[in-house]
Formats: C-alpha cells, structure tokens, sequence
C-alpha cells in the first residue's frame, strides 16, 4: 500500500482517532459485510483486516451493496488505502486526511497491525482548534492562561492598565499646553476653532479605523509582524485618497458655510479654508499611519493592542492632530503664538 509522510510538530495520530474501529474481515461476503456496516450506523467506508487483524484495505456500504449476491469483501474491497503511523503527530494525520480528501485514515503500528481510524469530522475539528491556538500566538493576542480577562485578578488587571492612563494622562496636559501656546492665534482668527472640533474627531475616526483593520488582519493570521512595511505601504495609499476627499469637504465647508466678515483684513476666505483643508488631510495621513503602527508595535513587543492601543491611539492623535492644525495654519496664514 502507498504511503506519504507529512511533517508538523504536534500530538499523536491517536489522540483524534477511534481506538476501536469498526472492521471487516477480508474473507466475509459482502451481504455480511453490509449487515455490520449498517449496524455500525452505515459509516462512509470501513477498514478490511486479514486473519492477523492487519489492514488489507476499505470497504463502504454502497459497494457491498452493489456486489453480486455472494460476491466476497476481498473481491470488491479498496487495496491500495493511504494509512498512518501510530507514531505521527495528530496535525501531520490531520492534514494526510484533508490533502487526500478521505473519509477515513486508518492509524496502524509499526508491525502492521491496526489500531485506530481518523475520520474526516475528527481531522477537520483538529486542524480548526489548531489554527484558533496559532493565530493567536503569532499575533501575540493571547498569553498565559492567567492572563486571560476573566481569571485576572483586579489587582493585577488594575496594574496592567494604570501605567498607561497615567502615562497618556501626562501627554493630555502636554495637549492643553498646546493649545495655550497658539491662544493669539485663536484671538486673531476665531474660525480656527470652530474647526478644531472636526480636525480632532476626523483623526480619532481614521486612526481608530486604521488600528482596527491592521489588529484584526494580524488576529486573522493575514498579516504578520513581518508584513509591517506592506501594510504601512497600504496604509499610506489608503490614507492619501482620504485625504484628498477630505481636504475637498474641508475646503467647501469654510468657503460655502463660514462667514467673510469674520475674516480679519489681510486675508482671504480661500486663504484660510486652504490652511484648514491641508492642515485636515496630514492629520488624516498622520493618524492612519499612527493607527497602524500601534498595534504592529505593542504585538511585536508582546504587549496586549487592547490595552495599549486604544488609550495610546486616542491621546496621540489628539496630540499630533492639535500640533499639526495649529503649526499648519498658522505658518500658511502667517499668525503669531503665544511663545
């Protein structure tokens, strides 16, 4: 009989086969034959044994019922069965069953003699448990049993979140200190912050997105930490064209909605819905690039996304967006600030 080895690491062909499969003997007629497998609730294919209870082959109900009356097993069963060794791991049967798209993989020992069968159902559920455990690992998402949500302690799940508010919480006030030193700016030009608003939401939107789409193509195992440069390459496209779009809505938005008697001598209602157009497309560019790096980065360093990716998202982009908007369309608009 034809046999092809398959290489993984784990498990043992054992531990997902039926250690006592139903079984035939070579030597019966079909007519018996069929009587057993439909005993044995008319399974797809049944293994053959000879006198030593060695595999001689498989046999299903449908050809035992459509051999001749008194036909034998031996006469119409399969010889040439693909088996495994008792000795392979449970993900190389697995994929032996699935490769070959066989109902049944008989197991058998190193003298020959039958021991087990993996059924297709078996070699399916296997191979899905497995690739739930390694997607996790290698997108870093899931550590030691202790780790998980519910069997943390509240002490311990208190330590593992603090650190970062309080940490992001210093960056807030770095974000207000911001905002004081352009305070002549706003003076000068009210209108800057009736924007703010919109710049702020419009980087949390995208930066949120941007994290959320890359942490789930890395928990879905289609990305991977080696990926980094693709999928910072992807984002930046991405991010481009919404800026585009975005700078288009910004720009119409000042020029149809603002008022011209708001705008102080010297400069023009395009003038400033220019500033505030660009100043919202690298904002949309900075926060889709920050939303993508954070979860490449607390992966690779083994850090909980959850944790770290989300409260850090939220106060960077707060951050970068304020320093941008104010550091673009004051210089564009030639203001002056509070340093």
């Amino acid at each position: 009989m034809p046999n092809t080895a398959f290489t993984t690491d784990t498990g043992s062909a054992l531990d997902i086969a039926v250690r006592a499969p139903v079984r035939v003997h070579r030597d019966m007629t079909c007519d018996a034959a069929a009587d057993i497998i439909s005993d044995a609730g008319g399974e797809a294919a049944i293994c053959v044994v000879d006198d030593e209870d060695r595999l001689a082959g498989v046999i299903s109900l449908r050809a035992c019922l459509a051999a001749p009356s008194g036909a034998m097993v031996d006469a119409v069963m399969q010889h040439d069965m693909p088996y495994a060794r008792a000795e392979w791991t449970a993900e190389q049967t697995a994929n032996a069953v699935l490769s070959r798209d066989l109902s049944i993989l008989p197991v058998l020992d190193n003298t020959g003699h039958l021991v087990g069968v993996v059924e297709a159902r078996r070699a399916h559920r296997h191979l899905l448990g497995k690739a739930e455990v390694d997607v996790q690992d290698m997108a870093g998402l899931v550590g030691t049993h202790e780790d998980d949500y519910g069997a943390m302690s509240i002490w311990a799940d208190f330590r593992r979140r603090a650190p970062w508010v309080l940490l992001l919480a210093v960056a807030g006030l770095v974000a207000g200190y911001v905002v004081h030193v352009y305070e002549d700016a706003l003076d000068a030009l009210v209108i800057l912050a009736l924007y703010m608003p919109m710049v702020a939401d419009t980087g949390g939107n995208v930066g949120t997105q941007s994290a959320s789409l890359v942490t789930r193509a890395i928990s879905c195992g289609t990305s991977t930490i080696r990926d980094s440069g693709m999928v910072l390459w992807r984002e930046t496209r991405v991010s481009l064209m919404m800026a585009a779009c975005l700078f288009l809505f910004a720009y119409l938005k000042v020029i149809l909605i603002s008022n011209p008697a708001d705008v102080p001598l010297g400069l023009s209602l395009n003038q400033i819905a220019l500033a505030i157009g660009i100043a919202l497309a690298v904002q949309v560019v900075s926060a889709t690039l920050i939303g993508a790096v954070l979860p490449l980065g607390a992966v690779s360093l083994r850090l909980d996304p959850a944790v770290v990716s989300g409260p850090a998202l939220t106060t960077i982009v707060d951050l970068t967006g304020l320093i941008l908007y104010f550091g673009i369309t004051t210089s564009m608009l030639g203001l002056t600030t509070a340093m």
